[in-house]
């Protein structure tokens, strides 16, 4: 977590820092990013010379969470910091201030951010595809709204990780929009998290895509998880995953599956968790679990 920031007067400088101060620029830039974001920002109390110098420390690791006390004092540090930030966690913000999350997302957005976990109040977050799609590699959605991205957007391609949960695409065909977010990062993606996934514009019968279900299909990817149960969301399909490893898949019984395509898909796991959804209860039932399988222990 980061201060808020204190109104002490910078000391002089003891021996100590006098001794950092000799230190070639990168070599002290790389020690002090390998500290949390907050102990940096600390540093400048040491003296008048490192009263801002944190702000040109790049790739800073910055965590704002229910701890921090003035979050508007907070959210003006991701300003000042450098690029490139190496990750952003925002997480338990005031309701009052909400609305303020896709500012300092925006922010950030243009500072080469590799990493950003964001767990909001269902606040939208147009914001987002300001970000380097060539630079993000790691994003986590939790309780987010995604609009349409603009037309001149082609996808966050140098995503190695994507985990969505309660997440709602609003807009138009919104199952196309998540299939082509996770198809823009294919060459790279290697882990996928999508749990409770939201479509606010549905097709007719119940909420199934007109075109068809989306398919789910990464060459690279490793590590799988699906618990889309929410209408709509779980009309998907598992097309070629030839390095998958571990899958865990919750179903809906209600929503229809090709059972036979869908296990070979998974031909390639170690381990595979499969659970049932009860839209009655509301609970996952039948879960199964088994290591070291192939399509052939279904036959």
């Amino acid at each position: 977590m980061l201060p808020t920031g204190d109104s002490h007067q910078p000391l002089p400088a003891p021996p100590a820092v006098r001794q950092l101060d000799d230190l070639p620029c990168d070599v002290l830039y790389k020690l002090l990013a390998g500290l949390p974001a907050g102990d940096v920002v600390r540093t400048s109390v040491l003296s008048q010379a490192w009263s801002s110098r944190w702000e040109s420390v790049p790739d800073l690791e910055i965590d704002l969470d229910d701890r921090v006390r003035d979050w508007e004092s907070a959210a003006g540090l991701l300003e000042r910091c450098a690029a490139p930030v190496r990750g952003v966690s925002i997480r338990g913000i005031p309701l009052r201030l909400s609305d303020r999350a896709d500012g300092w997302v925006r922010t950030v957005a243009g500072k080469s951010l590799r990493s950003l976990s964001l767990a909001l109040d269902m606040t939208p977050l147009p914001s987002l595809f300001a970000c380097n799609p060539a630079a993000l590699a790691e994003l986590k959605l939790v309780t987010c709204v995604l609009p349409p991205p603009p037309p001149a957007f082609t996808g966050f391609h140098g995503l190695t990780a994507l985990d969505l949960d309660f997440v709602l695409f609003s807009g138009e065909k919104g199952w196309e929009r998540l299939e082509a977010m996770i198809s823009a990062a294919a060459p790279t993606l290697e882990k996928l998290r999508l749990a409770n996934i939201g479509f606010h514009d549905v097709g007719p019968g119940g909420g199934f895509p007109v075109h068809g279900p989306w398919i789910i299909q990464e060459p690279n990817l490793r590590w799988l998880e699906l618990r889309l149960t929410m209408a709509g969301a779980g009309s998907w399909e598992l097309g070629h995953l030839p390095k998958l490893y571990y899958a865990n898949i919750t179903l809906n019984a209600q929503e229809p599956r090709d059972y036979g395509s869908m296990l070979t898909a998974l031909s390639s796991v170690r381990e595979l968790e499969i659970g049932n959804f009860d839209c009655a209860t509301f609970q996952v039932r039948a879960y199964i679990t088994t290591a070291y399988i192939s399509v052939d222990d279904f036959k």
